[in-house]
């Protein structure tokens, strides 16, 4: 049985693009557009991964840039996912472009697997980061840390 994956994600052309990569890499992909679009398919699919984009319109046909945005609705499926004991094995991966300490330390202590910036990210870097999270435990960064950094680190 193939790994399932749940692509919540807003930006359809980011959508294909990492689903067509992880498609390739032998994973049966689910995609959802929007928030509610993307708790149902949570709830029916029961996926192995969800890889989560915090900014998502909560339904569907909305315009993400006339809603409130004080918090991403992306958080309010970590809590479902994490708070819902039939769902917490699901790792979740989010993908997002928010990269405040803020941010990274409210999808950590919701129970996010990992925290990746889009603008840095290459498609098959998530698909590696995807088979860390699946099978490297040993390899998982602590919590508070990420694997690929939300900003460049100045040297000193």
């Amino acid at each position: 049985m193939a790994t399932r994956i749940l692509l919540i994600e807003d930006e359809p052309l980011l959508s294909s693009l990492y689903s067509l990569v992880l498609s390739k890499s032998g994973y049966q992909v689910e995609t959802a557009l929007d928030a509610e679009t993307g708790e149902e398919k949570l709830v029916l699919t029961r996926p192995h991964v969800v890889l989560l984009d915090l900014l998502i319109p909560k339904r569907p046909q909305t315009d993400t840039h006339g809603e409130d945005f004080h918090e991403p609705s992306g958080f309010d499926i970590l809590r479902l996912v994490k708070g819902t004991p039939s769902l917490q094995e699901i790792r979740v991966i989010v993908l997002s472009n928010l990269d405040s300490d803020e941010h990274v330390r409210t999808a950590r202590s919701l129970g996010a697997d990992e925290y990746l910036i889009k603008s840095n990210l290459d498609p098959h870097q998530l698909q590696a980061e995807v088979e860390r999270i699946l099978h490297g435990p040993a390899s998982r960064p602590a919590k508070g840390e990420s694997k690929v950094s939300s900003k460049p680190k100045d040297a000193k």
